[in-house]
């Protein structure tokens, strides 16, 4: 594992929020027949980005240091 794979993580994480956050305008857009599948959608989404989160979050529990090589300042 390296920082550059923990950044991309939270990277997917920020994206994955976004789409969440944008749902309710997606859904206000969608016909009434489409609501469920949205829904379903956006329960996807939220699971994925609860797992994806505490992965991330493990991982870097476990690797902290990992940003030592970038740190050129004062310590």
């Amino acid at each position: 594992m390296s920082f550059i794979r923990v950044v991309k993580n939270y990277k997917k994480i920020g994206r994955l929020g976004q789409q969440i956050i944008n749902h309710k305008n997606l859904v206000r857009q969608a016909a009434p027949e489409k609501w469920d599948e949205e829904f379903r959608k956006q329960e996807n989404r939220i699971q994925e980005f609860v797992e994806i989160t505490n992965k991330a979050h493990k991982e870097w529990e476990k690797n902290p240091h990992l940003i030592n090589e970038y740190w050129w300042g004062l310590s």
